[in-house]
């Protein structure tokens, strides 16, 4: 128990006393009236006060809502009761404040029943609906104690005397409403009990304010003289024992409240604490360290490190500000990890990186040498040619020789050259434009051009054809070019190009025979010393 909830223990101890002992002696005549207010003053102050209490500290809105209601209707007991005893004396107007009596003697005991259904429920909980049907018989009960005058059901008076409650009879009616405040107190108290296993903490205090209500009860209707004397007052007694169980079931745990923070939180370890907006530390939990202005002030603007495991962090509240920590141990060892792992990966790509780099080096390499082997192999015949030029070259001391063997090898080395890129082309792409191949007949037209020859070509550009028919006219006219190199005086060649095909025309006038080549061309002839060729390729896909 707190200190809060002791204080509050004895001053409501204190007021009970009071109000008994100003009962005691108002028995004995001494100041009967005064101390019959005072007595009435401190009951009425301590539901007051027990409500306001309530509405503060119960979380569950209806169970709120009818211990609040309980604790009015207590104090509009004790109103009214004082108001008959105290301040009226007209017959008419003490028996009709005696019939209200039964509006709190009726529902204080129903919602005690809800009250009890609500016991351990969440914060969310709503009773059923058919709940609401047992204010019928209630609301009907009240009606017919109110109306009594009218019909007599419940009260019964003698003919020509003064109506009250002092010379009555009792009709079938009372019991009726009697009966019914039984079931519902029983029915409260019933279920109390049973919830009462449920609690984790001092459940005997409903059982044990029961037991001493029953108790009272016995006595009281024995005719103790005692009894009479120092709680004679059922009223008052009854509605203390009520507010007692209630109250018990809220010290139970059985209804959920909102006090206890200050406990939970000084308790609690997970390192926090709250301070004024003069960052002095109002509360704290067991293990939050001692912080100083400082680091209050830079965990408002973001979160601290207070050591490479923990964070401190801030949250503005209503009248400062709550830090807490917390621990970052399993983030550190992550992040460390990640940091390896990072290192790591770093490493491994580099190692990827260098072996693919290496394994590119290698493929390009290979790639070349294949290039250069296959270029090697397809112009095998051209290299040793070039080879037997240079020699001749080199032996021969005639410089306008020379000057002819130097022309052949430029024309040669153009042939390779050309050969060359379009096997280039031929590894990446199966078509190309015939703007190649007129590039490589102007090429080699230039370097004829040096040993006197009358070269001319007319290739349209602009239409697709394969690379493979490209390299196979390219190579046609080498041989050629080879076979009359040394008596050749005019070559030309002409493109013309159809709606699926290209014919290629080539006129070489020479003296040598070119008489070998019908069978690698379309159409061969020979008329005043000029051959004439016809070749025919396929294209590939009509112009662009």
């Amino acid at each position: 128990m707190t200190k809060q909830n002791q204080r509050t223990g004895v001053l409501v101890a204190v007021l009970i006393v009071c109000a008994i002992s100003a009962r005691v002696l108002g028995k004995f005549d001494v100041f009967p009236v005064p101390l019959g207010l005072v007595r009435t003053i401190l009951y009425i102050s301590l539901y007051i006060g027990w409500g306001l209490s309530v509405s503060h500290r119960i979380l569950q809105t209806q169970v709120r809502r009818y211990m609040v209601g309980v604790s009015c209707l207590t104090v509009f007991w004790f109103v009214i009761r004082s108001i008959k005893y105290f301040f009226v004396v007209a017959p008419d107007a003490i028996r009709h404040l005696w019939y209200w009596y039964y509006c709190p003697m009726l529902f204080i005991p129903l919602l005690s029943v809800f009250v009890s259904m609500s016991l351990g429920k969440p914060e969310s909980y709503h009773l059923p609906k058919w709940t609401r049907l047992l204010y019928l018989p209630t609301l009907f009960f009240l009606l017919l104690v109110l109306t009594n005058d009218l019909h007599q059901l419940v009260f019964s008076f003698p003919t020509g005397t003064v109506w009250s409650d002092t010379d009555n009879g009792y009709e079938y009616g009372y019991y009726f409403v009697i009966g019914w405040e039984i079931i519902c107190a029983l029915a409260a108290f019933v279920i109390m009990l049973i919830k009462c296993r449920l609690a984790q903490r001092r459940k005997y205090l409903p059982a044990l304010l029961l037991s001493c209500s029953i108790l009272y009860a016995f006595i009281y209707a024995s005719g103790a003289r005692w009894m009479q004397v120092i709680g004679g007052d059922i009223t008052a007694v009854q509605c203390l024992m009520f507010t007692a169980i209630l109250e018990s079931c809220i010290q139970c745990g059985l209804i959920q409240t909102n006090t206890g923070y200050d406990e939970l939180f000084k308790a609690g370890t997970f390192g926090a604490q709250i301070a004024d907006h003069d960052h002095k530390v109002r509360y704290a939990s067991a293990n939050s360290p001692v912080l100083s202005e400082q680091i209050m002030c830079t965990a408002e603007a973001g979160a601290v490190n207070l050591d490479k495991h923990t964070l401190l962090k801030s949250y503005p509240i209503e009248g400062g500000h709550v830090y807490w920590q917390e621990d970052i141990t399993d983030i550190t060892i992550l992040l460390k990890k990640l940091e390896e792992n990072k290192e790591t990966i770093a490493e491994s790509n580099h190692l990827e990186q260098e072996n693919y780099r290496i394994k590119l080096e290698i493929h390009t390499l290979r790639e070349k040498n294949r290039l250069y082997d296959l270029l090697q192999e397809e112009t095998a015949h051209q290299i040793d040619l070039l080879n037997d030029l240079f020699y001749l070259y080199d032996e021969e001391e005639n410089p306008e020789k020379r000057r002819s063997l130097l022309a052949k090898i430029t024309v040669i080395g153009a042939y390779i050259k050309r050969r060359g890129n379009l096997i280039f082309i031929r590894e990446k792409t199966e078509t190309i434009d015939t703007t190649e191949l007129a590039l490589c007949m102007e090429e080699s037209f230039s370097n004829l051009k040096l040993m006197g020859v009358e070269c001319e070509a007319d290739i349209p550009k602009g239409s697709k054809i394969f690379t493979q028919d490209t390299i196979l006219v390219y190579d046609f006219f080498e041989k050629v070019m080879e076979t009359a190199i040394d008596d050749m005086s005019f070559v030309w060649l002409k493109a013309r190009i159809l709606a699926d095909s290209i014919i290629l025309r080539l006129e070489v006038e020479c003296e040598s025979s070119l008489a070998d080549f019908r069978d690698t061309c379309e159409s061969c002839s020979f008329e005043d010393g000029v051959w004439r060729f016809i070749l025919r390729i396929g294209k590939a896909g009509g112009q662009t």
